[in-house]
């Protein structure tokens, strides 16, 4: 067969074809009229030519290229077979419809118009072959007239029935994988959460059994590792709870005029401990440049990218913030965060941020990455960008642009929903 495996449609086009042509080729043969040698011939060749073009594996070579040699084929052999029988009188002219269907349904709109020409051109030409007799020319003209243009009708609208039905298999496959994708999102945010919890339930356990024997120093050990994965899993919750807000569109935007400096002081507030913001410093410009964004929203897509480059910092690593000045981008405010130990190579900084970058429920490897993924949608709802830099000293930054305020701004801006649903593009550039 000519289509590939996987396209019923395809496969019931051409075997159609070839019940149509063997049906007419049997009949031909089985009439009880006078005929001639070659229009035996004809109808043998054909039969047979039938049977080796539905039938061999066409596959194998380039499928359009073979079925418009194909549909020629066909285009000539009814030709032959009108010629061979009784010239332009012959009602087998209307075999002419089933090259033009057949190229409606499997290649182009301007490929079956190339038949439906090359069709009414083979009937023209067994016309002037026939005769010059008026009778024979205005039969040949009309029923040319009639054919290109009902021929030419029928391959349009065959051609929208295909469109329609190629774009319900794209959605299809598009709901399929989108189904897919989420399945195993929540597959691995699921084992995610039960690291922390294993870790809450086990030590709880064993300062319930062994508290009267545990010395206060392992008491607080266990109670500081408590501390820090029940901390670990409410992130994970939130993570979780903005990603459901944003797939369903409730997230609200109210954007207004902040200065960039606040909202970074403020999401510093939302790190866990002191000793994590003491190692967190802000450098900006004398002129602080006014970002146009939701301040609570972007407070919190801000700690979630600074709470990881901590991460990678380590226990002892300094984190720098640094805003850029206004002269540097006159239509978005930008921020780097710097860190030793960010990695673009990192697992999780790909996923997210890498070349292919993937967003909220395209397999994040980790609940660092569920952060990371819902800080950049948060950052491209407010018609930013984040990505990251690799430096020329080794290492990576984290860079992110927010919108500007402009005067001209009236009152709030207000978002509903998951502005950047279809973000799965390069994130290697800044906008502007």
């Amino acid at each position: 067969m000519l289509s590939p495996r996987g396209l019923p449609r395809e496969k019931i086009a051409a075997g159609m074809r070839a019940l149509i042509l063997l049906t007419v080729f049997a009949m031909a043969r089985l009439q009880p009229q006078a005929r001639n040698s070659a229009f035996d011939v004809v109808v043998i060749v054909g039969a047979l030519y039938v049977l080796a073009s539905t039938f061999l594996p066409w596959s194998r070579y380039d499928a359009r290229r073979t079925t418009i040699v194909m549909l020629a084929v066909d285009v000539l052999l009814i030709t032959a077979l009108i010629y061979t029988q009784s010239g332009v009188r012959s009602e087998y002219y209307l075999l002419y419809y089933l090259p033009i269907l057949h190229a409606s349904v499997r290649l182009s709109l301007r490929d079956a118009a190339g038949t439906c020409v090359l069709a009414a051109l083979s009937y023209f030409l067994v016309g002037i072959l026939g005769g010059p007799e008026a009778t024979v020319t205005t039969t040949v003209i009309s029923r040319v007239l009639t054919f290109t243009t009902s021929a030419g009708l029928l391959a349009a609208f065959f051609m929208m029935l295909s469109r329609e039905r190629r774009a319900f298999d794209r959605l299809t496959r598009h709901y399929e994988e989108a189904t897919k994708a989420k399945s195993e999102f929540l597959s691995r945010v699921s084992h995610e959460f039960r690291t922390p919890l294993t870790a809450i339930v086990g030590f709880s356990q064993l300062l319930y059994e062994h508290e009267k024997e545990l010395d206060p120093t392992r008491q607080h050990e266990y109670l500081t590792v408590i501390r820090e994965q029940s901390q670990q899993l409410a992130r994970m919750i939130e993570d979780m709870l903005d990603v459901t807000r944003m797939d369903d569109g409730r997230l609200r935007l109210t954007q207004t005029a902040c200065r960039i400096t606040d909202i970074i002081e403020s999401s510093l507030m939302l790190l866990d401990s002191q000793a994590d913001r003491d190692r967190v410093s802000i450098s900006a410009p004398t002129a602080v440049p006014v970002a146009w964004v939701d301040k609570g929203e972007m407070e919190q897509a801000l700690s979630r990218i600074i709470y990881n480059a901590l991460e990678a910092a380590g226990d002892e690593g300094a984190v720098s913030v640094v805003v850029s000045p206004p002269e540097e981008n006159k239509e978005y405010v930008t921020v780097a965060v710097r860190a030793p130990g960010l990695n673009l190579a990192d697992e999780d900084m790909a996923v997210v941020f890498g070349p292919s970058a993937a967003v909220l429920t395209q397999k994040p490897s980790s609940g660092k990455a569920l952060g990371l993924a819902v800080a950049r949608a948060l950052i491209e709802m407010h018609g930013g960008r984040v990505w990251v830099e690799d430096e020329p000293g080794g290492g990576s930054t984290i860079k992110l642009t927010v919108p500007r305020h402009q005067a001209k701004e009236g009152g709030p801006n207000v978002i509903v929903g998951l502005a950047a649903a279809e973000v799965g593009g390069v994130s290697g550039a800044a906008p502007g």
